[in-house]
């Protein structure tokens, strides 16, 4: 299931720059779907510390900032948090915000002792090792949102694993509370 687009989509210029930059560059850099669900899940959490792997160009990092929560946002394109970081500070959330450059399977063990209450994954197809690591970042209670779960990868796998916590299957998007 996707959401539907949210009408009033106060980062939507960055979703933008995004998409063209993807356009553009070829890279890899891909807006989540709806940055509104992002920030309905972390209010309703009442999250304060938030853990994203992969930053592109901010545009979930804003929505997750704009709650009041801090996010920890890792990417291993320094150029990409260089957009991040001006985009962000055009909406006035780079205050909330902590940029980790690195590939996410060296960064996430170093954000572990955080125990954030979400952390957030819509890099590329989900892989084990990377669900894994975002899990061990989360305080028991705290909520994973695993994204691009209908890319292939690893998901079935992720799935299975996830099994035993409080989840939901969105179809593209997973969410699992870990157990206390």
């Amino acid at each position: 299931m996707t959401p539907a687009p949210a009408t009033n989509d106060q980062f939507g210029d960055i979703k933008t720059a995004t998409l063209t930059h993807l356009e553009q560059h070829g890279c890899g850099c891909y807006p989540y779907s709806d940055g509104s669900l992002l920030a309905t899940l972390t209010a309703t959490a009442g999250a304060a510390t938030v853990i994203e792997l992969g930053t592109a160009l901010g545009y979930s990092a804003a929505w997750f900032a704009s709650t009041g929560a801090h996010v920890h946002t890792v990417d291993r394109d320094a150029d990409h948090q260089h957009l991040a970081r001006k985009a962000l500070t055009g909406h006035r959330v780079a205050n909330r915000v902590t940029f980790h450059t690195g590939e996410g399977s060296a960064c996430l063990p170093t954000l572990a002792h955080l125990g954030a209450d979400i952390a957030f994954f819509d890099g590329y197809p989900p892989t084990i090792a990377i669900v894994t690591a975002l899990a061990a970042t989360l305080r028991p209670g705290g909520l994973l949102i695993a994204g691009n779960m209908t890319l292939g990868g690893q998901a079935g796998q992720i799935r299975t694993q996830l099994a035993t916590w409080q989840h939901t299957d969105l179809g593209e998007t997973l969410l699992a509370v870990k157990p206390r």
